[in-house]
């Protein structure tokens, strides 16, 4: 009898999921197509090809929004895709699998539960929950040679900071202040300025391309949008020293609850986050010039993972 040992991370952005024993990875969009007669019919990258290809014929929905999920159809459609792909051809009718997903450190009991009824629903024996910064930091300490720091993990609709030692939060919080709500500031501001209003996907590529902390940073990047005065097609050359400020706005909201954790613990474990300072993970953690502005507002180090967006499942992995 194969016995079965997955990791699953389920986020807003991508489902990830990994098989244990060997360290196979693997993720997908976490969208699912909907057709007629509210039918789901494609998952992942599919269900975007579906969407670009046959238009209004089928809509797009996020079936999990800040780690929990809010459409358990559309959910156990997305993780069983993943299952298929990791261990489909791999199992028998004897096979059993467990379960450990990675959730934010504030998430309550009920959507807890809801993640653990699917699985169960798809065949899994067991279910063990580990906090995002938990996770993170097995392969954050492993990767910068540490047992104690503070990790901060910007997801696409929350953050998670957390101050970890001995495997356990000292003190933390989820911050639902993440990189979707930068990509809707950057849209606010486009329009504000210019009249241009842009579609979310316009303004994601905008702060992926241009957006800076580096406040002599010269890139200048081009969008289509909408007037919204004419309601005419236009383009617009946007510079990062235009968007700067909401960047530093956006940012500091971090530095600010990072200093609030470090007061919040005794002084000794103080000590050794301000010597071993911030280590930064999630997609978030790519923006341009984060480490040296963080670096420089809470006057520690300021580390960011070689490969941001995989540290949780490879965390997983390493526990």
């Amino acid at each position: 009898m194969a016995n079965f040992e997955l990791i699953f991370d389920l986020g807003s952005a991508y489902v990830s999921a990994a098989l244990k024993k060997d360290g196979f990875t693997d993720k997908i969009p976490a969208v699912v197509a909907i057709g007629d007669g509210d039918q789901i019919v494609a998952v992942g990258v599919d269900a975007l090809r579906m969407a670009n290809t046959l238009g209004s014929a089928v809509r797009l929905s996020n079936p999990i929004l800040e780690g929990a999920i809010i459409d358990v159809d559309g959910a156990k459609a997305l993780v069983s895709a993943l299952l298929n792909r990791l261990v489909n051809y791999k199992m028998s009718v004897f096979s059993r699998y467990n379960v450990t997903c990675a959730v934010p450190c504030g998430m309550i009991s009920s959507d807890k539960n809801t993640i653990e009824a699917l699985f169960l629903s798809l065949g899994a024996k067991q279910v063990v929950f580990v906090e995002t910064p938990i996770a993170d930091s097995h392969q954050l300490f492993h990767e910068f040679r540490t047992r104690h720091g503070l990790v901060v993990n910007i997801g696409y609709d929350c953050a998670d900071l957390a101050i970890v030692t001995s495997n356990a939060i000292a003190a933390g919080c989820t911050l639902y202040h993440a990189g979707k709500h930068l990509t809707e500031a950057i849209m606010k501001k486009i329009e504000n300025k210019y009249l241009i209003k842009l579609t979310f996907e316009a303004a994601e590529y905008l702060k992926l391309n241009c957006a800076s902390l580096y406040p002599n940073d010269s890139t200048i990047v081009t969008v289509t949008g909408q007037n919204a005065q004419t309601g005419a097609v236009e383009k617009v050359d946007i510079s990062s020293k235009e968007l700067y400020d909401t960047v530093v706005e956006f940012v500091r909201k971090y530095a600010r609850i990072i200093q609030s954790l470090v007061a919040s613990v005794r002084e000794d474990l103080a000590g050794l986050v301000r010597a071993g300072g911030v280590l930064l993970c999630g997609g978030g953690a790519k923006l341009a010039g984060l480490d040296m502005f963080l670096q420089g507002e809470l006057n520690m180090p300021v580390n960011v993972a070689a490969f941001p967006d995989d540290v949780t499942t490879k965390g997983l992995i390493l526990q």
